[in-house]
């Protein structure tokens, strides 16, 4: 019963949703970032933080002209990072992505272009390449996957094309991406430009 009430009530709101209301899609390329240092055994991890080919998807509801709900995915690329200790140093590769949820709040400055923020989750997943340093008889190794839930905060502008085609710039930050052994951390944000079509 509780299930029904609240699927009507979706419903409702849906259907009195106003005019400006719509659904949108949108996909696009960018350039991330991976950065952290921390230790792992007694090794020194740290990030080139060097930028990478990134690559989005997203899709979301427009309530109103000003205020709408988006969920989205994102491909941050591939980094490389350093394992230290001693004077024995050992270079792998790291690779990124997040899935999140967030609330958008848009405002027009014309019928063409607009501003644009957003808060909400990013669900962050970070996968490590295998790296052996070998110090003073001590071999350290880093390998397999961390995960990470932080906030996820952006802002952007557009441009509509048409009532259906626009293109959108904007820049995201992920947080922390993963923790790394002793306190250290791996943090992500993406510049990213897209095409998006609402229907």
């Amino acid at each position: 019963m509780k299930r029904m009430i609240l699927a009507v009530a979706i419903g409702a709101a849906f259907a009195a949703a106003p005019a400006s209301a719509q659904w949108y899609v949108g996909g696009g390329v960018g350039t991330a970032k991976g950065t952290g240092s921390g230790s792992t055994g007694a090794a020194q991890y740290s990030s080139s933080g060097s930028r990478q080919t990134s690559w989005k998807i997203y899709g979301g509801y427009q309530f109103t002209t000003n205020w709408g709900v988006e969920l989205q995915y994102t491909d941050l690329g591939r980094t490389n990072y350093t394992l230290t200790s001693g004077p024995a140093s050992a270079t792998g590769s790291a690779s990124a992505n997040q899935w999140g949820i967030s609330g958008t709040g848009t405002l027009p400055i014309n019928d063409q272009f607009y501003l644009m923020g957003k808060l909400g989750v990013s669900g962050n997943r970070v996968s490590l390449g295998s790296a052996s340093v070998t110090n003073a008889g001590v071999t350290t190794t880093v390998s397999g996957n961390g995960s990470k839930a932080d906030l996820l905060a952006g802002i952007g502008a557009g441009y509509n094309f048409n009532k259906s085609l626009g293109l959108r710039v904007e820049y995201e930050n992920f947080g922390k991406m993963a923790t790394i052994t002793n306190g250290g951390s791996i943090k992500g944000d993406n510049f990213s430009v897209s095409l998006r079509y609402a229907f």
